[in-house]
C-alpha cells in the first residue's frame, strides 16, 4: 500500500540530524510567503518535531504544495540527496496508487510532473561517464554568456561569422551597437513585452552549452525558480532522437513521454496553450524534418504523424499555435530553420568568460589546490587557454589535464584541438576501457575497433547522421558491447515504445573519429582516393558540414599526432611512417585549389583554411600553402582570440605576407598581442581597431621590422550607429621607405598627448594633424618637445580647433626651428588673440624661412596684429598662402594690410580675408595696392559687407592685375552674375594681357 504524504514527509524529516532539522525549520521560515493562509507561525514551528512539522506543512500548504516546499527547502540546506529521495518515493507512491489518483486535480499533477522533472534533470552524464556515473547539474553547470540580437536579412547574411568552434562567437555589433547579455531568469522578461506566443532561437557552436542550458532551464522551472507564473508546463523535446523515430506519434504522445502521470489532466493542460513552453533541442542534428507536414491541412494534437512531421507541425504552429517555443541550433542550420518560422528573438550562447572558465575548473576538480594548479597550467599555454572558452573543449582539457597531472606531466605537448582529442582518446581507452586484450592482440584489437568506430562516424558525417540504430552498427561490423561508452553512447528513445539508439558523445567527437578512420584504413586499396573524394566534396559550399572533419585531417597529418597514434595502437610498422608524408601532398594540393576557388571571397571559408593550417602545425606545409593565401582581408568580420592565433601562426611560417587588411574585426588587446609577432611579415599592412587601449596601440606600432615604414596613423572619436561614442585607431604600413602621416581628431587632450608621445619618436611623421582635441598650452608643449627631440622630418603641422594662448608660442617656435623642412602651418580655430599671434609672427620671421602656408583663421585677431603679420610676409618670401579669415580685422586692419601687397617682398599667391567685416570703404585702397602685385592669384573676400559700389574697384583689380585668377566675393551683397565676372573659368577675356598693358 502506498505511503501517505504525512508518513512520507515524516520519514524524510526524521532522516535529518538534529542540527540539520533546526536548519530546515529556520530556512522554511525564511522562505515562506507572507500570505497568512500559507504561513506557519514561528511559535508553532520552533517546538515542532518531525511529525508535528509534517502536520503543519500539510495543514498550511496542502498535500501537493507541502511536498514541493519540503523538496525546495531540502535543496536550500544542501540536502539534495534527501530531496531526490523524497521525489523518488513520491513518484513510486503515485505509480502504485495511480488509478486512485486519476481524479486528482491538475494542480496535483503539476506538482508530480515537476517532481519527475527534478529527478530527471538534476543529474547529467559527462561525455565519458561510465554506467551508473552521474554528475549533479546544479554543481556542474556554470553560467554561460548568452546574448540577445534581433536579426534582419542583412544580419542573417553576416550570421555565418558565428560558425566554427571558437571560444567566443560574439554577435555582430557594428550595425546595432552590440548585444545585451541575458540570464536564464530574465531570458523572457527582456523580450516578451506582453506578447504571446513567443518563438525564440538559441544558437551556438558545437559544444558551446546549448543542451546544458535547456536542461538547466527544465530543472529551474521544476524547482520554481524560472517563470512559475508565466508557464504552467514546460516540455523538453530532443529533436535528434525524434528525427529517427519510425513509429507515428501525436503531440500528446510526445508530452506524455515526459511524464505519463499527465494523462488525466492532459486536455485541461492543452486548453491553455499560452501557459505552455516547449524547449526543442538540436534542430541542426535532424536531416529531413518536414516531409509531408506541408501537405497536412488540419492537424490536431491526438492524431499520430511521423515524429519529424509532428515536430514540424509544432514549429510551423499548425499545432498549439498559442504555445511558446525555444529552439536550439548550430549557426550553420539557422538559414534552414528560418525558412519555416519567424523568431521574436535570437539568442546566442558564446561560452565561458574568464570568470566562468575558472569556476568550471574548480567545479570539475572539486579540490581547490588541484583546480588552481590546473588553471595555472592552462594560463601558461595560450592555445589551451583559448580553447577553454568552449565548454565542451574546457571539459575535455580538464579530463586530459587531470590525467596528465596524475602522471606528473604538464601541457607542453598539447598544441591543437587534435592533440587534445588524441590525449582524450588515450585516456579513455587506457583507463576507462578494460575490455581490450593484451599484447599483440591488443594492438590489432585497438586498431580494428578504432577503424570500425571511425567508419561509422564517417558514414554519419557524409549523410549528416548523428543518431545510429542497431542496424547501423551491424553494417560497420560493430557490436554495442565492444564500443567504449565514452565514445558511443546508448540512448533510450522513449516515445510510444522504448528502444536503444546510439550517438557519439558529441558531434565533434564524431568528426574526430571520422578523420581518424582514414589513418586506420591507410593500408587498404583506394585509401588515397577516398581522402581525395572527401577533400573534393569539402570544396563545395553546400558541404560545410565536412569542414571540421577536414580540419581534423590536417591535425592528424602532424608527425607528433601520428606518433601519439602509433603509441596508442603500438603500431611500429614501417608503412605507418609514410602516411603523414602521403597525406601532406593531398592536403597541400587541396588547400591550394581552395585558395584559388571563388569560395575564398567568403571570409568564413578563408578563416577555416587558416584554421586547417594551424591544426596541421607543420611549418613547411603552411609556408607552401600560404603562398596562395598571403592576401588576407577581413572586413567587418569579428576575429576572436583563437582566430588570431591561427592567423598569426600561419603568417609567421611565411617569409613575407603580401597584404594584411583587418577592418572592424573587433580586436581587443589580447588579440593584438597574439598578432604582433606576425605583423613584421607584411608587405602592406592596414589595421583598424575600436576602443583599443593606448598601450595596445603602441604595441602594434612598435611591432614593425626595420624594413617596414608606418605611412599612416589615425586616432579619432566617433559616434557609432547605436549612438555610443568609440575611439577608432587605424594604421597603415608598407615594406620599404615612405613618409608617415599622423592624424588625431575629436579626441581629448590627455589621450592626444599620450598618443603623440610615442607615435612621434617611433615614426617621425612628416604630416601631423590635431583637429578639435581640446589641446591646451601644456599639451602642445609636450608634443613640441617630442617633435624637437625627433628626427627633423616634419613638413606639415595642423593644430586647429583647440584652446591655445601665447604661453605655447615659444615652444612652438622652438619646434619650428628644429624642423627646417616645415612648409605648412595651420593654427586655425584656436582663439590665440592678437598678443599670441604678434609673438608668433615675430618668432617665425627668424625660424621659418621655408614656410609656404600659414592659417590664422578664427583666432580673435584685430587690427593690432596686422603689423606683425605684414612683417612676417616681408621676412619670409617663401610664404605663398596666408589665411586670415573669420577674425575681426575690419576696414581699419585691412587698410593696414593692403600696402603689404604692393611690396616686392610679398610673394603671396593666396590671401584669405573672409568674414572680417569688410565694407566698400576698403576696396579702393585694395585696388591701388594690388596694381603692382605680380604674384597674387586667389583673393578670398567671402562673408563680408561688400556691395555693388565695390564693383569698379574689383573690375580694376581683375583687368589690371595679370596674376589674379579668382576673386571670391560669395555671401556679400553682390549679385551672382556680377560674382562670376571674377573667375577665369567664366570670364577669361576681360583680363588684360601683359602686352596690352605695356602698349597702353
Amino acid at each position: 500500500m502506498a505511503m501517505t504524504s504525512r508518513e512520507l514527509l515524516t520519514q524524510i524529516l526524521e532522516d535529518l540530524l538534529e542540527v540539520e532539522f533546526k536548519r530546515f525549520k529556520r530556512k522554511l521560515q525564511e522562505t515562506q510567503s507572507s500570505d497568512s493562509k500559507k504561513h506557519i507561525p514561528l511559535s508553532l514551528l520552533e517546538k515542532a518535531d518531525p511529525l508535528s512539522t509534517a502536520d503543519l506543512l500539510l495543514d498550511y500548504f496542502g498535500e501537493g504544495e507541502a511536498t514541493r516546499t519540503t523538496s525546495v527547502v531540502l535543496q536550500l540546506i544542501n540536502k539534495r540527496e534527501l530531496a531526490s529521495d523524497l521525489e523518488r518515493k513520491l513518484q513510486a507512491s503515485v505509480r502504485r496508487d495511480f488509478t486512485t489518483r486519476s481524479q486528482d486535480s491538475g494542480a496535483d499533477c503539476q506538482v508530480l510532473y515537476k517532481a519527475a522533472i527534478r529527478q530527471k534533470f538534476s543529474k547529467v552524464k559527462d561525455y565519458n561517464s561510465l554506467p551508473g556515473e552521474w554528475v549533479d547539474l546544479e554543481q556542474r553547470y556554470i553560467r554561460l554568456l548568452i546574448i540577445k540580437k534581433h536579426c534582419n536579412t542583412t544580419q542573417r547574411e553576416q550570421a555565418i561569422l558565428s560558425r566554427g568552434n571558437t571560444h567566443l562567437e560574439v554577435l555582430k555589433g557594428f550595425q546595432d551597437g552590440g548585444a545585451a547579455r541575458v540570464h536564464l531568469e530574465t531570458i523572457l522578461d527582456k523580450i516578451q513585452n506582453g506578447q504571446n506566443p513567443l518563438t525564440l532561437i538559441l544558437q551556438g557552436a558545437a559544444g558551446i552549452g546549448k543542451s546544458y542550458t535547456l536542461s538547466k532551464m527544465m530543472l529551474d522551472w521544476a524547482c520554481g525558480r524560472l517563470y512559475p507564473e508565466k508557464f504552467d508546463y514546460v516540455f523538453h523535446l530532443s529533436l535528434k532522437e525524434l528525427s529517427i523515430e519510425k513509429r507515428p506519434v501525436s503531440l500528446e504522445d510526445l508530452i506524455l513521454a515526459n511524464f505519463k502521470g499527465l494523462q488525466p489532466p492532459l486536455q485541461q493542460i492543452l486548453s491553455r496553450p499560452e501557459k505552455i513552453l516547449f524547449l526543442m533541442d538540436g534542430f541542426d542534428e535532424v536531416r529531413h524534418l518536414y516531409g509531408q507536414a506541408e501537405e497536412i491541412v488540419s492537424a490536431n494534437t491526438r492524431t499520430p504523424y511521423p515524429a519529424p512531421v509532428t515536430v514540424a507541425l509544432l514549429l510551423t504552429r499548425q499545432l498549439l499555435p498559442e504555445c511558446s517555443l525555444l529552439i536550439t541550433t548550430r549557426p550553420s542550420a539557422l538559414e534552414k530553420l528560418e525558412v519555416y518560422l519567424s523568431a521574436d528573438c535570437y539568442l546566442e550562447v558564446l561560452g565561458f568568460l574568464e570568470e566562468e572558465r575558472r569556476a568550471f575548473f574548480y567545479s570539475y576538480f572539486q579540490d581547490n589546490h588541484l583546480a588552481f594548479e590546473a588553471y595555472q597550467a592552462i594560463q601558461e599555454n595560450d592555445t589551451i587557454s583559448t580553447m577553454c572558452f568552449v565548454p565542451m573543449v574546457c571539459w575535455i582539457v580538464c579530463t586530459v589535464l587531470k590525467k596528465q597531472m596524475e602522471m606528473g606531466h604538464g601541457l607542453v605537448n598539447i598544441q591543437t584541438t587534435t592533440h587534445i582529442f588524441l590525449h582524450f582518446t588515450q585516456i579513455m581507452l587506457r583507463h576507462h576501457h578494460s575490455g581490450l586484450p593484451r599484447g599483440s592482440a591488443e594492438r590489432t584489437s585497438m586498431q580494428d575497433l578504432l577503424e570500425k568506430v571511425g567508419s561509422l562516424a564517417l558514414s554519419g558525417i557524409l549523410r549528416q547522421q548523428v543518431i545510429f540504430e542497431a542496424g547501423d552498427l551491424v553494417t560497420h561490423d560493430l557490436e554495442a558491447s565492444e564500443i567504449p561508452s565514452t565514445f558511443l553512447n546508448a540512448l533510450l528513445r522513449q516515445t510510444v515504445t522504448v528502444e536503444a539508439v546510439y550517438s557519439f558523445g558529441h558531434v565533434t567527437l564524431q568528426e574526430f573519429f571520422a578523420a581518424l578512420f582514414y589513418f586506420f584504413s591507410s593500408q587498404k586499396e583506394g585509401w588515397d582516393k577516398d581522402i581525395s573524394n572527401l577533400l573534393e566534396e569539402g570544396l563545395k559550399a553546400e558541404n560545410g558540414h565536412l569542414i571540421l572533419t577536414i580540419r581534423f585531417l590536417f591535425g592528424l597529418s602532424n608527425h607528433q599526432s601520428w606518433q601519439m597514434l602509433s603509441q596508442l595502437t603500438q603500431d611500429k610498422s614501417p608503412s605507418s611512417r609514410y602516411v603523414p608524408s602521403i597525406l601532406h601532398a593531398s592536403l597541400l594540393s587541396w588547400i591550394q585549389r581552395a585558395a584559388r576557388s571563388p569560395r575564398l571571397s567568403d571570409p568564413n571559408f578563408h578563416l577555416e583554411l587558416l584554421h586547417c593550417l594551424y591544426e596541421a602545425h607543420q611549418e613547411d606545409l603552411v609556408r607552401q600553402a600560404m603562398a596562395e593565401l598571403d592576401n588576407i582581408r577581413f572586413m567587418v568580420f569579428p576575429l576572436k582570440r583563437n582566430d588570431c592565433m591561427a592567423l598569426a601562426y600561419c603568417m609567421q611560417c611565411c617569409n613575407t605576407v603580401q597584404n594584411l587588411y583587418l577592418f572592424c574585426c573587433r580586436l581587443g588587446a589580447e588579440e593584438v598581442k597574439l598578432l604582433q609577432p606576425a605583423l613584421k611579415k607584411c608587405q602592406v599592412l592596414e589595421l583598424e581597431f575600436s576602443d583599443l587601449p593606448d598601450a595596445a596601440r603602441k604595441d602594434v606600432s612598435s611591432s614593425l621590422s626595420d624594413r617596414q615604414t608606418m605611412t599612416s596613423l589615425l586616432l579619432t572619436s566617433l559616434i557609432n550607429p547605436a549612438g555610443v561614442k568609440e575611439s577608432v585607431f587605424r594604421c597603415k604600413a608598407i615594406e620599404g621607405p615612405g613618409e608617415c602621416s599622423l592624424v588625431i581628431r575629436y579626441v581629448l587632450s590627455d589621450e592626444t598627448v599620450q598618443f603623440c608621445s610615442w607615435a612621434i619618436p617611433q615614426h617621425h611623421p612628416t604630416t601631423i594633424t590635431l583637429l578639435n582635441t581640446q589641446l591646451s598650452d601644456g599639451g602642445l608643449q609636450r608634443i613640441c618637445s617630442a617633435l624637437r627631440s625627433a628626427k627633423n622630418h616634419l613638413q606639415t603641422l595642423r593644430v586647429s580647433g583647440n584652446s591655445l594662448s601665447k604661453v605655447c608660442i615659444p615652444d612652438l617656435s622652438s619646434m619650428v626651428a628644429r624642423n627646417p623642412l616645415l612648409t605648412y602651418l595651420d593654427l586655425g580655430s584656436n582663439n590665440l588673440g592678437d598678443e599670441a599671434v604678434t609673438l608668433l609672427c615675430s618668432e617665425l620671421q627668424v625660424v621659418a624661412s621655408q614656410l609656404q602656408y600659414l592659417n590664422l583663421e578664427e583666432n580673435l585677431l584685430s587690427k593690432a596684429s596686422v603689423p606683425a603679420i605684414c612683417g612676417l610676409v616681408a621676412a619670409v618670401p617663401a610664404l605663398k598662402t596666408l589665411k586670415l579669415g573669420f577674425n575681426e580685422l575690419t576696414d581699419v586692419g585691412a587698410e593696414l594690410l593692403w600696402p603689404m601687397l604692393s611690396s616686392p617682398l610679398c610673394q603671396l599667391e593666396e590671401l584669405g580675408m573672409d568674414a572680417n567685416h569688410l565694407t566698400d570703404a576698403c576696396t579702393a585702397s585694395l585696388a591701388r595696392s594690388l596694381l603692382p602685385n605680380q604674384t597674387l592669384e586667389l583673393l578670398l573676400l567671402t562673408r563680408n559687407a561688400l556691395t555693388s559700389q565695390s564693383l569698379p574697384h574689383l573690375d580694376t583689380i581683375w583687368r589690371e592685375c595679370n596674376s589674379i585668377k579668382v576673386i571670391n566675393v560669395t555671401n556679400n551683397n553682390i549679385s551672382k552674375l556680377d560674382r562670376k565676372r571674377y573667375y577665369m573659368f567664366y570670364n577669361p577675356k576681360d583680363k588684360k594681357s601683359s602686352e596690352q598693358k605695356e602698349n597702353s
